[in-house]
């Protein structure tokens, strides 16, 4: 399943917007390497990217969310801290058992459903507040 990055998802702010047009990339290229059957060598270079993105990307989004005070912003902290949590237990489960073909499958899953359920819902949500308190703002 390729995720398709269009206006619909954006949530008004450049930075962000742009953070995860480069997520939906790197996930599409893992998806891609999978077919191939090249997801071994390329799960890494995503797991890879994903703890340093993680980093950036929460912690700039909560700023807005902080800055902006966003009525939901306990709620989206708690979804942060638990794909952070899910990212240390890939590498865990990498770092004892290695790459396998589960292990490939299971991160894509999990990257996948964190941007169905995060991105296409939650910072949906954030866009909406966002856009409505600009609109206010004017």
């Amino acid at each position: 399943m390729i995720l398709n990055w269009d206006n619909s998802l954006s949530v008004g702010d450049d930075n962000i917007d742009n953070q995860h047009k480069e997520l939906f990339y790197r996930l599409n290229k893992l998806l891609e390497a999978m077919k191939e059957g090249k997801g071994k060598s390329e799960v890494i270079n995503t797991l890879d990217f994903l703890e340093v993105y993680v980093i950036k990307h929460f912690n700039y989004e909560e700023e807005i969310q902080k800055k902006n005070k966003y009525p939901k912003f306990n709620v989206q902290h708690k979804q942060h801290g638990e794909f952070k949590n899910e990212l240390k237990e890939l590498r865990r489960v990498f770092e004892t058992t290695g790459i396998s073909s589960l292990f490939v499958i299971n991160t894509q899953q999990k990257m996948v459903k964190w941007c169905k359920d995060h991105i296409m819902n939650s910072d949906m949500e954030l866009g909406e507040y966002l856009t409505k308190k600009l609109k206010k703002a004017f």
